[in-house]
């Protein structure tokens, strides 16, 4: 399993572009609008897998009368051919629940930017 690179955000940056493996790891910091960038150099669709150490299998729904759903599996993102996908983590910061250690899998040949705050 490969360690992503992270790049931090400033007024210019040059990214770490990380050529993503069958798994790979990073760190979710929460609240500090962490960005996850991949891009699918392929010429059909991809699904990229990402998950935390911990994500519950019945998380309540706010909002939905104790609706839960099982987020154990992770979060999956379809990338189309060519195309790049921009995942702000702390807006699914329920699939990074845990210890911060996060992977990517089924990413395999798709190019990934880890941008920090």
């Amino acid at each position: 399993m490969a360690v992503l690179t992270a790049t931090t955000r400033g007024a210019k940056i040059t990214a770490a572009r990380n050529t993503a493996s069958a798994s790979d790891a990073f760190t979710y910091v929460p609240n500090t609008g962490q960005v996850l960038e991949l891009h699918n150099n392929t010429a059909g669709s991809l699904t990229a897998v990402i998950k935390g150490t911990a994500p519950s299998a019945t998380y309540a729904i706010p909002g939905a009368g104790g609706t839960t759903v099982d987020l154990s599996a992770g979060l999956s993102i379809t990338v189309a051919a060519s195309a790049s996908v921009f995942v702000a983590l702390d807006a699914h910061a329920a699939y990074l629940a845990g210890t911060g250690a996060c992977t990517v899998t089924g990413a395999a040949t798709m190019t990934v930017i880890l941008l920090n705050n």
